[in-house]
């Protein structure tokens, strides 16, 4: 490179600055083994930020690491993530704590920690044991003002013949479209469902999905 050259790049990284993120072990995992993966759970939550909409008040149930905690709370109004594991909510505040973006750790299901325009939760529902379905929904709803939206994403049954032995054993409660409508419907008045294969959100054959994204407009509890 030329002098020159060489003084445009100093200059343009002396406008980044020198903050930096140390990734928790979760996403480091990710990113050392499955790559893909970090990609397509970015999408779903650009996906979910962009249905959620601006100058929304929103709580991540299960935010873990909060990879996805910047895309979501961008153009919010307040955001709050919550996770029982202890660790990932350390790394969490570590690298993205700030003004708008708090973050909490809280054994969450069956609890309430305040009212919402929207709710998020993704990668969550298939580590809930399925006795306890009815009541992680239940959560959900209690987080949520009148007419609230709540985006929830999980790997779709179909999906769990291709996926790690990783990911296998910590999914103990796995939906396909049909139950997953059925019971999205059991809570609220309108339910968008989408489809997503790799980093494409789409309205495409649901069988064929390999992830779950329910649009949940209006909590029935709050009717």
């Amino acid at each position: 490179m030329s002098e020159s050259e060489r003084e445009v790049w100093r200059n343009t990284k002396n406008l980044v600055g020198k903050d930096e993120i140390t990734l928790g072990p979760y996403y480091t995992y990710n990113l050392r083994h499955t790559p893909r993966r970090l990609l397509f759970t970015l999408s779903y939550y650009k996906f979910a930020a962009k249905m959620i909409g601006e100058n929304q008040s929103i709580v991540e149930l299960g935010c873990g690491e909060a990879m996805g905690s910047p895309i979501l709370s961008e153009f919010s109004s307040r955001y709050l993530g919550i996770d029982f594991d202890e660790e990932s909510i350390a790394w969490a505040k570590r690298n993205f704590e700030d003004e708008k973006r708090q973050f909490k750790a809280s054994n969450f299901v069956g609890t309430c920690e305040g009212t919402f325009d929207a709710v998020a939760s993704l990668d969550v529902i298939e580590h809930i044991e399925p006795e306890r379905d009815a009541l992680y929904w239940e959560t959900v709803v209690a987080h949520l003002a009148p007419g609230g939206t709540a985006v929830i994403g999980t790997p779709s049954l179909n999906s769990q013949k291709y996926a790690s032995a990783v990911s296998k054993a910590g999914h103990i409660n796995v939906y396909d479209h049909t139950r997953m409508l059925e019971t999205a419907n059991k809570h609220f008045r309108k339910v968008l469902l989408f489809s997503a294969n790799d980093e494409v959100v789409h309205t495409g054959y649901y069988p064929m999905a390999h992830y779950l994204i329910a649009v949940c407009i209006g909590p029935k509890q709050n009717d």
